[in-house]
């Protein structure tokens, strides 16, 4: 592929004749060696944070456990009273399903350890692709690093992470000089609209290829060279038609592409969830992402201006990024990469040419992929089938954590036999769905089901807003699962018409007097500290 301006020179200098370079020994290959890192550390270090960090993982086990139970997606609600029967689409249902699979295998362990290896897996991609295209070992060490910091605010077990990899091997495609056939693409879109809603990226990514060919088109004064941007251009615009028909085939038809178009034209979306609202710099988890987008200022200043392609791709994502935290995701999976192609040059010039980055570059030319990520993948799933354990010692925790969920108070909740109208913490609807199946939700994290008229009215009712007894009213609420800290449990703890059933330090559970049985309660001397803590006498 042709381009406006010269390509800047991707050519390794490892500054040794080809004569003098090693043979491949047994060693781990430098994307082995990252995937081994990744692999083995994360379920050590971040598995409780993959399971914990939200309850959207046991939401989609249960969705997954469902859809194995019944052996078809799920069509209407079973979960809430707040919508029951209602018509339901699952664009994630592929990747529950692998979720459910994993859990069936190993529980949470499992589930952790098909997280680590897919995440793995996709920075390991990364490094080998940076590698092909011949930026420097060390740079391309430091920019995989880049993006696995930048990708690691979403490192949770959640359907969307099954999406990484594929978003690179499109991206990759892309960046191709031929590039695949139409049906590669078609496919590749048909198992991602079965995976994951996150193929909308995808068709953002033709999008910004396809504007960065017109552009080198119509700045390019080369008639060849306009012809070939020209063919490009048409050639992704066929491949955008055909990707749009290929997500159509899945079980709900045109509706799941339909429903996550519409999805993410939702209005209140940005308002009541945090990871589509803009990055607040003051929070140390962005903070990597401000240094990113600095360090993408100074990249972008050097000269030759960068293929317009790239350019948009760059720019693109990085103002996704400033408009959702969900996107810094793409910034970290497509920027990143493109900004170490750009800077491979001027770094073989200043870097490249020292001696630990030519001993670097030496020992990352040798080495064996397949061998080593085979026998870690091995040694990890045997490892989720002892579901987490080694020998008598459980080194990861299987189950979700009681400091996190309401877990003693489902299970005294199940015990009894509660039944009712509840008014759950929202963080806690996805737990409640696996743990307590029986105990219909007022929402979970589905927003997308749920709708703003729901969000509304539980975030008017959380915040205490004016006339929020009435909302209660209106939706005939007479049970209530809460933090026991929070303003709602304690404005519920003083009125004499609610009475405290279970309390611990995760959660308080109450109910109107009368409404449930048994009739037992909690004397409220036990829940007062959470009175305490908001102001009250």
């Amino acid at each position: 592929m042709c381009n406006a301006t010269p390509a800047p020179n991707l050519r390794v200098h490892h500054h040794m004749s080809v004569m003098s370079r090693p043979k491949p020994g047994y060693q781990p290959s430098l994307p082995a060696f990252l995937f081994l890192i990744l692999a083995l550390l994360l379920p050590l270090f971040d598995g409780e944070s993959m399971i914990n960090a939200d309850s959207d993982p046991a939401r989609h086990l249960r969705h997954g456990e469902t859809i194995l139970s019944q052996g078809a997606v799920i069509r209407k609600d079973a979960f809430s009273w707040t919508r029951p029967g209602e018509p339901f689409l699952g664009f994630e249902y592929g990747s529950q399903v692998l979720i459910a699979l994993a859990h069936r295998a190993g529980g949470t362990p499992g589930m952790v350890i098909l997280t680590s290896l897919v995440i793995a897996g996709t920075m390991a991609g990364l490094a080998s692709w940076l590698l092909r295209r011949g930026v420097d070992p060390l740079l391309a060490v430091l920019a995989t690093t880049s993006s696995a910091l930048l990708t690691s605010l979403h490192w949770i077990a959640r359907p969307h992470v099954f999406s990484w990899p594929l978003i690179l091997v499109l991206f990759f495609w892309l960046e191709r000089d031929r590039r695949p056939p139409l049906w590669a693409f078609a496919l590749l879109f048909t198992v991602w609209a079965n995976l994951h809603g996150a193929f909308i990226f995808g068709w953002v990514l033709i999008g910004m290829y396809l504007i960065g060919h017109l552009l080198e088109y119509a700045t390019a004064r080369d008639p060849d060279l306009r012809r070939s941007e020209l063919a490009a251009a048409r050639t992704l615009g066929t491949v955008a038609v055909v990707t749009v028909l290929a997500t159509m085939i899945n079980p709900y038809g045109w509706h799941t592409t339909w429903h996550v178009v519409e999805f993410f034209r939702i209005p209140w979306l940005k308002e009541l969830t945090q990871e589509f609202q803009s990055p607040d710099f003051n929070t140390r988890d962005l903070k990597p992402f401000l240094a990113a987008l600095m360090g993408m200022m100074v990249v972008l200043s050097f000269r030759p201006r960068p293929r317009w392609t790239h350019l948009v791709c760059i720019v693109g994502t990085a103002g996704m990024g400033l408009i959702a935290q969900r996107n810094i995701t793409q910034f970290g999976l497509i920027a990143v990469p493109l900004l170490a192609l750009l800077l491979n040059d001027p770094w073989n010039r200043h870097v490249g040419v020292t001696g630990f980055a030519r001993r670097f570059a030496l020992g990352a030319t040798t080495g064996r992929n397949a061998p080593w990520m085979a026998l870690v993948s091995a040694l990890l799933i045997v490892f989720a089938l002892s579901h987490g354990r080694i020998g008598n010692h459980q080194v990861l925790a299987d189950g979700w954590s009681p400091q996190q969920y309401p877990v003693a108070a489902a299970e005294w909740g199940r015990r009894n036999e509660v039944r009712g109208r509840v008014f759950n913490e929202m963080i806690w609807g996805g737990y409640l769905v696996w743990a307590w199946p029986e105990l219909k939700i007022f929402l979970d994290g589905g927003t997308d089901f749920f709708g703003g008229r729901i969000m509304h009215v539980h975030s008017w009712i959380s915040t205490l807003q004016p006339g929020w007894r009435d909302s209660m009213a209106a939706f005939d609420v007479n049970l209530a699962l809460l933090p026991p800290r929070g303003a709602l449990a304690a404005e519920l703890l003083r009125d004499p018409e609610w009475v405290a059933r279970y309390c611990d330090g995760t959660a308080v559970f109450l109910s109107r007097a009368g409404a449930i049985t048994p009739s037992d309660s909690v004397p409220r001397s036990r829940c007062v500290p959470a009175v305490r803590q908001v102001g009250g006498p």
